[in-house]
């Protein structure tokens, strides 16, 4: 049997068809479509094209979908969605296009299904760099410590601050840093985890840099690991550096050449407040999570 699940994030919207076998998610087909939802949200409102862009995506995520043998398919919004006024109405959309309910989930849901999806067991932190938010979660195997979700995405970040210089890559990574302080004090008192997993889109194009690899196939960069030195560096780097000549690093595709800078400064804000010295990096995460979830309980 095999299921199908599109996730609607704030910069790009994302299809997993996968399958079950002895207790393990196999995934069958992974594609995505750009569409930088979170842009569109102007003064609270999703505009007309943006919602349009992404209802085209999300309908043709679903055929693939069903080529591909999915028996069902399950959809699911993050934080553009969560924090637009007209929500209902994209989600509607949506679901005319793909035949498929959509489900809004919280940024609490959102950084357990994360987990859950990236983690490998043990005493695990994690943390998934999205467009809109980062969701930060411990666990120990499947019991979650806690969970929380912070607005300081990737292209939200970018957007209120485009880095450019190293004072504004500065400026970002101790606005998050103090924003992790303010809003993660009993993550951050917690008892230390074992190991971090890193998932997003930020994560993989980290690793693909580090070993100039065209990342065709996220998939590359699964289990990679980096250091906090190494994403210092290369925040610096990034942010000193224009558009154009960030289109010039190998694994650094196009369409993140204007919002990595930001990720980074994340990143690297999140690894020093929580003393993280070296990340893993996985190219699993939320909808790997809700699959997991939906299989779980049929088996």
């Amino acid at each position: 049997m095999r299921l199908g699940c599109i996730g609607i994030g704030s910069n790009a919207i994302r299809l997993l068809v996968a399958g079950w076998e002895k207790g393990q998610l196999c995934a069958v087909h992974r594609e995505r479509r750009g569409t930088r939802l979170f842009a569109g949200l102007v003064g609270g409102v999703l505009t007309e094209e943006s919602m349009q862009s992404s209802v085209n995506a999300v309908g043709e995520l679903a055929r693939c979908a069903r080529a591909d043998g999915a028996q069902e398919i399950f959809v699911f919004a993050t934080s553009a969605v969560r924090d637009a006024e007209n929500g209902s109405e994209f989600t509607a959309r949506c679901e005319s296009a793909c035949g498929a309910k959509v489900e809004i989930v919280s940024g609490e849901e959102e950084a357990v299904l994360s987990y859950l999806g990236a983690s490998d067991g043990g005493k695990c932190g994690m943390i998934d760099i999205g467009g809109g938010s980062t969701e930060f979660t411990l666990g120990d195997d499947a019991r979650i410590i806690g969970a929380v979700s912070l607005q300081m995405g990737a292209v939200r970040m970018n957007a209120q601050n485009p880095i450019f210089s190293k004072e504004a890559y500065d400026a970002t990574v101790l606005q998050c840093r103090r924003l992790i302080r303010r809003n993660a004090p009993m993550l951050l008192a917690a008892e230390k985890r074992d190991y971090w997993v890193g998932v997003g889109g930020t994560m993989t194009t980290l690793g693909a840099m580090e070993r100039a690899i065209p990342l065709f196939d996220p998939e590359t960069c699964e289990g990679m690991t980096i250091s906090l030195e190494r994403v210092a560096a290369w925040g610096e780097r990034l942010a000193r550096i224009s558009i154009a000549e960030r289109g010039q690093i190998t694994g650094l595709m196009a369409h993140r050449a204007d919002i990595i800078p930001s990720g980074v400064a994340i990143l690297e804000a999140a690894m020093r407040e929580f003393g993280i010295k070296t990340l893993k990096l996985s190219a699993h995460g939320n909808m790997d999570g809700y699959l997991k979830k939906k299989f779980q309980k049929r088996y």
